[in-house]
């Protein structure tokens, strides 16, 4: 490994002592002279015609300043996300319970919400469809008159399965099951909006892809995107839940008719009836496999179901099918993933992106399978786990994977897990203790053939400080310190020097979104490329200050090193330098993933990439009389390249692993007949600190080319693998599969009747 000044250490997150002391500025913290309140009206029922809808009284109320509906969006009236079928505000029907209505501006909350109730709505309640399997029977009710309740249908298959499952001597077969999980961000969906001088919207969001928000506003508004400015101030947790656009849009809307600004905060009731949640999906897999415990072939079919609009579902679900056999090689593999659409709420991005279902069914299939041949689950994943340059999906191979196996056998090392057998079992007469082993991993970015890039502007002042921005959202991920990490390393200053700005569209160019694992490595190779040219002008002109070889010098500690050795010039004189010699000191860096073209032994053709392993392993404890479950450790292995800031990386696992504990035993939203029925966090169970086990967060440093200075992506690996381990390790302590998330005492009783 290398040995870097600023990268490898520990640093404190930048604006932590901020978010800590209440001193940082989330949006509904903003404030303008005669800002307005904005509020919407939703639906109660979750499929409704719209008889009537007069928004008079609304409007005559003294201190409204204006109430919207559908006939006064000035250009799209369309979220477009990735699709065009969800309105900003309905006008004729209401297909799921967090459906706008109206949207209002007042002088305050209690104006706006008389406001609200002011609106004279008809309804004409409809029987909706709540069930996606008998969404999907022939004659079923429809969501949509003119579309089927099936939106899509992706198959990817390789090798002939028919052929892999004969020659299988055994064969596994079950069906897994997800619930809806809330994102439950500390910070709801919050925005402000005004109009700058030139008539401009200015829009401050809490928002994980400012530059695609943009997008979104301008179509709204009917203006060119130049005319739309987006600011992201600090951000309090988002997790796939803000990134789409979602009240900004209404916001900039208020704001464009008012000609005042408006701040728009959802409640957190309004938060989780309305905002996307985590897919439940229903995965029905088969895995064969020689008595040696080689896999011959494997056939998942997922079902997920969307809600009535399409948002993020049909990726999630491709992406699920896409993991639906990873980390392991299987000369035949289909497959199948359906995109449904209900009555229910809206399925969206959430972290993990499909990946937790498709884990949660291959691991426990691989579970299985041991349990049938009677073999070690830790042997069983090591004798089918991929190699570099297998094949893992029907185009694309593993670049670098020799990550895998050392995170399996780091895994097994922390957790004991040879001994696991001598260990105390039944520790009292109603406890049974039990471990799950958990492997998966995550691909770097959205993939080949789909625009992902990132760019960054650095400019260095006189006085050696360092300016940099990014379009890339800090979501409390850290990417901002690994940027000034990154910035500090290559231009020799030190870490304080560096200022990274809050994205800002106009500002900053774009960045691409704070998701899919890849801000680190599009973000991190951008920045690096801004530094070079700036770089090379530091070295250049110490080189001719010291009579040096270029090559022999080296920037780090505010000074100049040559072989090593400090000499007395330092990057400060060196900036100050290039001013007076009109040298440039201001760079921008742009990059995009390369996907290389590899042949395969088959004779067929694959595209290498990048991805990170991890493996897990949990502790469980189970009460067979309550139906308890309470996880003791896990410990939590990555594969994530060069670590450029432990303290956030080891964050980052902590986090991921405290939210998938709740995943994997309590967060359940309760819906019927498309209505949730606990939307407070009163109801809805998160884990607290008292039911965080204790995590053991390790990391195998293999660097990767392709990322910046050998890193990779962490955001989303761990949230994948800790249910399955979980899941894994209950089966083991009770002795029957448990398949069913969230794992409930009531699910735990009924899983032990049916023993």
């Amino acid at each position: 490994m290398h040995d870097y000044e600023i990268v490898g250490k520990g640093m404190a997150a930048i604006g932590g002592k901020d978010v800590v002391t209440g001193k940082a500025v989330y949006a509904p913290d903003i404030e303008f002279s005669d800002m307005l309140v904005g509020k919407l009206l939703y639906s109660p029922y979750a499929c409704a015609r719209i008889l009537k809808l007069d928004v008079a009284k609304a409007r005559e109320l003294p201190g409204v300043v204006a109430v919207m509906t559908a006939e006064d969006i000035p250009g799209e009236n369309s979220y477009q996300y990735w699709y065009s079928d969800q309105p900003l505000l309905v006008k004729d029907q209401i297909r799921y319970r967090g459906d706008p209505l109206a949207a209002v501006a007042a002088e305050t909350e209690e104006i706006a919400l008389l406001a609200l109730a002011a609106i004279e709505v008809e309804y004409e309640p409809l029987e909706g469809i709540f069930d996606v399997d008998e969404a999907m029977r022939p004659g079923a009710k429809k969501v949509w008159a003119e579309k089927e309740n099936i939106h899509s249908h992706h198959v990817e298959s390789w090798g002939d399965i028919e052929e892999g499952f004969s020659k299988a001597d055994v064969i596994v077969e079950n069906t897994f099951q997800t619930s809806y999980q809330e994102h439950a961000m500390l910070e709801t969906e919050s925005a402000v909006a005004k109009l700058d001088l030139d008539g401009s919207v200015v829009v401050y969001a809490s928002a994980q892809a400012p530059h695609r928000d943009r997008i979104q506003i301008a179509r709204a508004l009917g203006v060119p995107e130049a005319m739309v400015r987006e600011i992201t101030p600090h951000i309090g947790g988002a997790f796939g839940g803000k990134d789409e656009a979602n009240i900004q849009i209404h916001a900039a809307l208020l704001a464009n008719q008012t000609k005042r600004p408006v701040r728009i905060v959802r409640t957190r009731e309004e938060s989780i009836l309305t905002h996307v949640k985590r897919h439940p999906i229903k995965v029905k897999y088969r895995m064969g496999a020689t008595k040696e415990g080689k896999l011959t072939a494997i056939h998942l079919v997922g079902i997920g179901d969307t809600g009535p609009y399409v948002n993020a579902g049909e990726e999630v679900m491709m992406v699920m099918g896409a993991y639906g056999f990873s980390p392991y090689f299987v000369p035949h593999a289909k497959t199948e993933a359906y995109t449904i659409f209900t009555n229910n709420p809206i399925g969206g991005a959430f972290r993990g992106f499909g990946v937790p279902q498709a884990t949660l069914a291959f691991e426990g299939s691989m579970d299985a399978l041991a349990r049938e041949l009677e073999m070690d689950p830790l042997e069983i994943r090591k004798i089918n786990g991929l190699k570099t340059g297998q094949k893992f999906q029907p185009n694309s191979v593993v670049r670098q994977a020799e990550g895998l196996l050392a995170c399996l056998d780091r895994a097994a090392e922390l957790s004991d897990w040879k001994n696991r057998g001598e260990k105390e079992r039944q520790p009292a007469p109603n406890l049974r203790r039990g471990w799950g082993l958990a492997l998966s991993f995550h691909k770097v970015g959205f993939g080949r053939n789909i625009p992902d890039h990132a760019a960054a502007g650095i400019n260095m002042a006189p006085d050696g400080s360092v300016l940099v921005r990014t379009g890339g959202a800090d979501l409390g991920q850290g990417l901002h310190t690994l940027i000034a990490q990154f910035v500090a390393e290559q231009l020799g200053v030190p870490f304080d020097q560096v200022k990274v700005f809050k994205p800002d569209t106009t500002l900053a160019a774009d960045a691409g979104a704070s998701v899919a694992s890849r801000a680190t490595v599009f973000s991190g190779n951008a920045t690096l490329r801004a530094a070079a040219p700036i770089r090379q002008v530091l070295i250049d002109l110490a080189a001719a200050e010291v009579g040096a070889d270029p090559e022999l010098i080296d920037l780090k500690k505010g000074y100049v090193y040559v072989e090593n050795e400090q000499v007395q010039l330092s990057i400060q004189e060196l900036a100050s330098m290039a001013y007076e010699k009109n040298l440039p000191m201001q760079a921008t860096g742009f990059f995009t993933m390369d996907y290389p073209e590899v042949k395969l032994d088959d004779g067929s053709t694959g595209f290498e990439q990048v991805v990170g392993f991890g493996a897990h392993v949990a502790q469980v404890l189970v009460d067979v009389e309550t139906g308890q479950v309470e996880v003791e450790r896990v410990i939590a292995v990555h594969d994530a390249g060069t670590i450029i800031n432990p303290k956030g990386a080891r964050g980052q696992v902590e986090g991921a692993v405290s939210m998938a504990c709740g995943y994997a035993l309590m967060e359940e939203l309760i819906v019927d007949q498309g209505l949730i029925q606990n939307p407070s966090l009163e109801s809805y169970l998160i884990p607290t600190v008292w039911d965080v086990p204790e995590i053991i967060a390790d990391f195998v440093e293999i660097e990767d080319a392709a990322g910046p200075l050998g890193a990779k992506g962490l955001g989303e690996p761990p949230m994948n693998i800790t249910p399955a381990a979980i899941a894994n390790a209950v089966t083991d302590a009770i002795g029957v599969p448990a398949t069913h998330l969230p794992i409930t005492p009531e699910r735990v009783l009924s899983l032990l009747e049916t023993k």
